[in-house]
């Protein structure tokens, strides 16, 4: 197994941050979204640490963290074999990466609580039938949290998939790198490759592991026209509001005409950014597709919606009137 304690891993974080200043294309969003986690890691402080990742034990930490907000159950039961497949991978990261199912205060962690969060995202990714060309098999997870989107992408039984993973802060991008070792993925690792002076070829690295994880501002590595499936959740109204313009001109970029973006928020009542997020995704060429009538937070947490990449190929157009002749 991969190191993963705590000095070994900010050290390969903050050398890769260091190689890539003013050598990247996006080197000047790499400085914008370090000093936003800087500047919020001087402000209020919880419980959950975003700015220094604790080792393995972060894994346990997350959990922790999300577990006081409720995911209701708005499929009537219908996902509880999803739910119970995700239940069990999660309990066997913790046994691999040596920890017990408690919070940092003690409090017994309610798995299946997240374990339904996981179930609702891969069910409503999947809602509708889809063309074969919208088949989805290389899927990218932005603002990836601890990981989990992968947590039933690679369970036994599933849809082959690719996965690109992404995020720029420390601890969520180091509590992702053990949390897919945890679930003993193939990971493809830039900070490791940084740190050994090898190249981090997206495309090529795809097709041979399970998961390609890249920190946020080398989003350029990221082939153009390569995701099948974008989703973000809980990102795009947290983001600093100067970088909201930014990761949305890629996600046009890297998701295929066709492909999809999956989002899921509070659109109505949490809008810390104060962003537009629809009106820019809508400038960006994506076409809202499904957005259930829902009640948030007491029907779902956090409403879920589907845009589609604007294809000009597939758009409807009205038959031609006839004409006598």
């Amino acid at each position: 197994m991969r190191n993963l304690e705590q000095d070994h891993s900010s050290r390969l974080f903050r050398a890769a941050a260091d190689a890539d200043r003013g050598s990247t294309l996006d080197a000047d969003y790499l400085e914008r979204w370090l000093l936003a986690d800087e500047q919020k890691s001087k402000g209020q402080r919880t419980e959950m640490s975003f700015e220094q990742y604790l080792g393995p034990d972060h894994v346990r930490h997350y959990f922790h963290y999300i577990n006081p907000f409720r995911y209701p159950d708005w499929f009537g039961g219908r996902l509880k074999g999803l739910t119970q497949a995700s239940l069990e991978r999660d309990r066997a990261v913790l046994e691999r990466l040596g920890l017990e199912a408690v919070g940092p205060n003690g409090n017994v962690l309610d798995l299946e609580n997240i374990a339904r969060y996981n179930a609702q995202d891969y069910r409503l990714m999947r809602f509708y039938p889809m063309p074969r060309r919208m088949q989805v098999e290389t899927v990218l997870d932005f603002g990836a949290g601890h990981g989990r989107q992968a947590n039933l992408l690679f369970r036994e039984g599933a849809d082959p998939v690719r996965l690109i993973a992404i995020d720029a802060i420390e601890a969520s991008y180091l509590t992702q790198r053990a949390y897919y070792t945890g679930l003993g993925l193939d990971l493809a690792e830039y900070v490791e490759a940084r740190d050994a002076g090898e190249d981090f070829d997206v495309a090529s690295l795809l097709d041979s592991h399970d998961v390609v994880h890249l920190p946020t501002w080398r989003f350029d590595l990221v082939p153009d026209d390569s995701v099948d499936l974008l989703c973000t959740v809980q990102v795009l109204k947290e983001l600093p509001r100067e970088l909201v313009p930014w990761a949305i001109g890629h996600f046009a970029r890297v998701v295929h005409p066709g492909g999809a973006l999956y989002v899921r928020d509070h659109p109505q009542d949490h809008r810390p950014n104060q962003m537009p997020v629809e009106e820019l995704l809508a400038a960006a060429g994506f076409v809202l597709e499904f957005a259930p009538q829902v009640a948030d937070r007491r029907d779902i947490h956090g409403v879920p919606r589907i845009y589609r990449r604007l294809d000009p190929g597939l758009l409807y157009r009205p038959p031609t009137p006839w004409k006598r002749g």
